[in-house]
């Protein structure tokens, strides 16, 4: 992917957290939004930077495929946080309004999420040669 593409998508995902904190303005729980957010961004960033040193060992091996990247040690602890850091939060996204009234909050924190993986994940891509 390159970089112009993952500034794109950060972009997204900041024009999308703006949108929801302004629905959780509306509900009353902008403090929450923007805490879980920056948590968000941590946890992301974390993923991110795993994602980064996965591909940084195994990127040619990967397109060659010699090696799945998948059952790597550090692609399934990879694997492992991502899906219950960001994983078990949507789910409960799609549980109806008068079930979840944080629903905004939820999705605060996954639009960090994304936003965090995605910087860390740039800052990899803009090492690679052109």
């Amino acid at each position: 992917m390159k970089p112009a593409t993952l500034i794109v998508l950060t972009i997204v995902c900041i024009t999308g957290e703006v949108m929801w904190f302004y629905r959780s303005i509306q509900v009353g729980n902008e403090l929450e939004a923007i805490i879980l957010f920056f948590i968000g961004i941590l946890l992301g960033f974390i993923s991110g930077q795993w994602t980064s040193r996965m591909f940084n060992d195994h990127y040619i091996d990967s397109l060659l495929r010699r090696i799945n990247i998948m059952k790597t040690p550090i692609g399934r602890r990879n694997t492992l946080f991502t899906f219950l850091a960001l994983g078990i939060p949507m789910t409960a996204s799609f549980l109806p309004q008068s079930q979840n009234p944080f629903l905004p909050v939820i999705q605060s924190y996954v639009f960090g999420f994304i936003c965090g993986m995605n910087v860390a994940i740039y800052n990899w891509a803009r090492r690679l040669p052109d």
